[in-house]
């Protein structure tokens, strides 16, 4: 078997798998080369938790609160119900010595929903939700090569998460909660498969604008996300919130894909991909109403992707053909904690409208060692506004647009030559509608 760690890897030559593997992946609604995210974290769960820009720990406002500290649904009366629906929109560039490429950036759609149910006469709440996490997706066309005149790079991951979800009343003033999330992610990835040692590992997956069925030939992962929250109201216009969310081994298997082995022709193997790991995170956050039309809400986050994504490995096995059965790439991702400080906003300008917004910080998770054209999660600056419309006391439909200020970083690719460069940027647009029964 060979195996080649990436940086190690050239420009392709016949025998060496491209490391370009380090591209990974994409989610359904999830952003292009690190649009609208925090790493691979989309930066909100659609609704209140996007409006506000992820400050979201200590807030309790509809369905997204079992995704962002399941210890607030205790403050939800009766019932709650809501559906949100996304897109993004990437812009995204790529130039090394012979290319000058901007991404085949396709608007990406997601989508979140969830429902809450308070049992009457106890302190329980219950709810159930399902949400789109984050990922990668990349696309770049017409690459030249010193073997293709017409190539192609890119990735695809995606992760959802249903989450059964609890929440208990303790006092007056202190809830907690619990939510087990069940992960499935998959991934596509192709590097270069018109040139020699390029490969496809692609399917249903991959460029349906995140909407796509599960399976096919993408390699796919199933797994357990618990998270589990506090909150506590210190006055009545006082929040505080904390939640922990655990990491989550995602192994990805039972993928197909194919291997240019130049004079050999392109031959086809399983394949399946070890080390990919969704970091736990730890935030901490308060909301404040200094007025009963004025909502100010702040979280600080840290994400342990240090700890998550470090050496991936990828394995091609039982080839079609018998001079090249398997093979095998080590990926160093090698990323870095990340930090987020995400501040928020809403005011009701009248009894029907209200108005929200907010900024949304983290750094740059990357290293320029082990950057990739296809991993290049590299915006750090996200800022969001949007309307709310009551529809009736109970009836609610919001809007709001996130602007992702544009990351350029030039690094050395063991692939792409020295002086590579990536450039991504973009926006992302949400539509929530949500339904809370006014006792």
């Amino acid at each position: 078997m060979r195996t080649r760690p990436i940086s190690q890897a050239r420009l392709p030559v016949l025998g060496r798998m491209p490391l370009a593997l380090l591209a990974l992946w994409m989610v359904m609604g999830t952003p292009q080369a690190a649009d609208a995210v925090n790493g691979l974290n989309l930066i909100g769960s659609g609704g209140w938790s996007s409006a506000l820009a992820g400050a979201d720990t200590a807030i309790a406002l509809d369905f997204t609160t079992m995704n962002t500290n399941p210890a607030g649904m205790s403050r939800i009366t009766e019932w709650t119900a809501g559906l949100s629906f996304g897109t993004i929109k990437p812009n995204s560039r790529f130039q090394n010595v012979a290319n000058n490429v901007e991404g085949s950036d396709d608007a990406l759609l997601f989508t979140n929903f969830g429902y809450i149910k308070a049992l009457a006469g106890t302190p329980i709440s219950l709810g159930i939700g399902f949400f789109t996490t984050g990922g990668i997706a990349t696309d770049f066309r017409g690459l030249r090569t010193p073997f293709a005149l017409d190539d192609r790079t890119g990735s695809q991951l995606r992760h959802y998460k249903v989450t059964p979800s609890v929440s208990i009343q303790l006092t007056d003033s202190l809830s907690i909660g619990a939510s087990i999330g069940l992960s499935y992610a998959d991934a596509a990835l192709t590097v270069l498969p018109n040139t020699p040692t390029g490969f496809a590992i692609e399917g249903s997956c991959t460029h349906h604008s995140g909407l796509a069925p599960p399976g096919g030939t993408c390699a796919y992962a199933l797994g357990i996300t618990p998270k589990f929250g506090i909150m506590y109201q210190v006055t009545d216009r006082l929040t505080l919130g904390l939640a922990y969310t655990m990491g989550t081994n995602l192994p990805l298997r039972n993928g197909r894909g194919t291997q240019n082995l130049g004079p050999l022709g392109t031959a086809s193997f399983d394949v399946k991909a070890t080390g990919l790991k969704w970091a736990d995170d730890l935030s901490v956050g308060l909301s404040y109403r200094p007025t009963d039309a004025l909502l100010l809400a702040l979280k600080f986050q840290w994400i342990n992707w240090d700890g998550a994504l470090n050496n991936i490995v990828i394995d091609f096995t039982n080839g079609s053909n018998p001079l090249a059965p398997t093979s095998q790439a080590v990926v160093p991702f090698n990323w870095r904690d990340q930090y987020v400080t995400a501040l928020g906003a809403a005011y009701d300008l009248t009894t029907s409208l209200n108005l929200h917004g907010g900024y949304n910080f983290g750094n740059n998770p990357t290293r320029s060692t082990s950057l990739d054209p296809t991993t290049a999660n590299i915006t750090e600056h996200h800022f969001v506004g949007g309307l709310l419309y009551r529809i009736t006391p109970s009836l609610w439909l919001d809007s709001n647009f996130t602007y992702v200020l544009a990351g350029t970083q030039t690094y050395n690719s063991p692939l792409y030559g020295p002086n590579t460069t990536s450039r991504v940027g973009g926006y992302e647009l949400i539509f929530t509608l949500g339904y809370w029964p006014k006792s």
